[in-house]
């Protein structure tokens, strides 16, 4: 996954060819699903630009799928997730990332790499829904993370719009980068980077750096902020 904040929409189409790309031969994946290397259950993204905001979520896998990204203006902050369901069986539009819910003051779209243990969580149900609720509940992300942290099982790795109801109030990108696992191969799954794209910042995950990606114009890689809610696009 990666999230954007910048002005230049080439950057975000860059991103996208280069997730693609990445989705479809990802060896590290295999850390963590042995035997596997394709994010193949779904993709999606929310995109905030100052002529409009677009989300879409499908089942088909992102380097299968042939949209046209929407023509973008003035700043830019978007999130991209091509998914990987330890779950197959829940595979589909609805079960893909950016995930959204409301409340009175703003709506929030919620893209998660990693895992949570939920007990009791229903059959037809992600974790990473149960968390978006924690979210809702608590008004905002900060105010979730200590309980989103207690149940994670594997990593809590968070891209987070939050776009406010209160006219003349900027959309907001933010970041959590957490994981648990200490074994090499999963440390290095789970790790996330921020760079500069010609135009703007990005926060990527590591299958994103891996040389099937092709991200040339990705430039002063360094290791994300850990265990922090860090603002993207500030």
């Amino acid at each position: 996954m990666f999230g954007y904040s910048g002005t230049r929409e080439a950057d975000v189409h860059e991103l996208h060819a280069a997730l693609k790309r990445a989705c479809a031969d990802d060896p590290s994946l295999s850390a963590i699903a042995p035997g596997c290397s394709a994010h193949c259950h779904g993709w999606g993204y929310v995109i905030h630009a100052a002529n409009g905001l677009f989300h879409y979520r499908t089942g088909c896998s992102i380097y299968e799928d042939e949209i046209v990204l929407p023509k973008l203006k003035g700043p830019i902050r978007a999130v991209f997730h091509g998914r990987y369901a330890s779950k197959p069986e829940l595979a589909g539009p609805i079960f893909a990332h950016p995930f959204v819910a409301s409340d009175d003051t703003q709506t929030i779209y919620f893209a998660h790499n990693g895992g949570v243990q939920v007990p009791g969580l229903p059959e037809r149900k992600v974790d990473s829904e149960w968390a978006l609720e924690q979210v809702i509940a608590r008004g905002s992300l900060e105010s979730a993370l200590p309980v989103l942290k207690e149940h994670t099982l594997s990593a809590l790795n968070l891209l987070v719009l939050t776009v406010s109801r209160q006219p003349g109030t900027p959309a907001a990108l933010n970041y959590f980068h957490y994981f648990k696992p200490k074994e090499p191969g999963k440390v290095k799954y789970y790790s996330m980077f921020e760079g500069t794209m010609p135009g703007g910042r990005a926060l990527v995950s590591s299958t994103l750096t891996l040389p099937a990606a092709g991200l040339d114009s990705l430039t002063n890689l360094k290791p994300a902020v850990f265990d922090q809610l860090i603002r993207l696009d500030s």
